[in-house]
């Protein structure tokens, strides 16, 4: 089965695989693989759990409601990335370029995987970033009541990652 990885700006092929037993996941693997060049590819929706992705070029791609869920995404270019709705529970962005990308405010892996990176050798500021990661049943107004001496300065860092004309999920938003 023939499977393409498209562009999201112009439809063009950025890369094709051909396997019988084939999939989207074992297609963008083997692009990675290959050293492809996906900037832009239009993967909205994917199912790309576990997948291994480790220094994919995926800058300004469309990972709107994929399943990244695993993935391992070390050392990949997610700059300018779309995520919104993306799922990143357990993914490994370590080395990831997440420059410009439109932050998926509902995932905890990568409010925290921000966070961590602001915070880099202070544990006041990576306890923040780990509180974010395990807590998973909770939502921002629970973060909110948090009393701990880096949280106005951790919602700063994240209002840095704020798209223009978007609204803070921190913030009350006006009717």
């Amino acid at each position: 089965m023939k499977i393409e990885i498209k562009s999201q700006f112009d439809g063009s092929a950025l890369f094709a695989h051909y396997k019988e037993e084939n999939s989207i996941k074992i297609t963008l693997e083997a692009a990675v693989m290959a050293g492809a060049d996906l900037a832009g590819a239009n993967l909205a929706g994917a199912d790309l759990a576990g997948a291994y992705l480790a220094g994919a070029n995926l800058a300004r791609a469309n990972l709107a409601r994929a399943n990244l869920a695993r993935a391992y995404l070390a050392g990949a270019n997610l700059a300018r990335a779309y995520l919104a709705g993306a799922n990143l529970d357990g993914a490994n962005l370590d080395g990831a370029n997440l420059a410009g990308i439109k932050v998926n405010w509902t995932s905890h892996d990568l409010i925290a995987e921000i966070l961590r990176r602001w915070a880099k050798d202070s544990i006041p500021r990576r306890m923040i970033a780990g509180l974010i990661l395990v807590s998973r049943d909770w939502c921002w107004p629970q973060f909110l009541k948090i009393n701990h001496p880096e949280k106005e300065a951790a919602l700063t860092e994240l209002s840095r990652w704020l798209q223009k004309d978007e609204k803070a999920p921190w913030l009350p938003q006006k009717k």
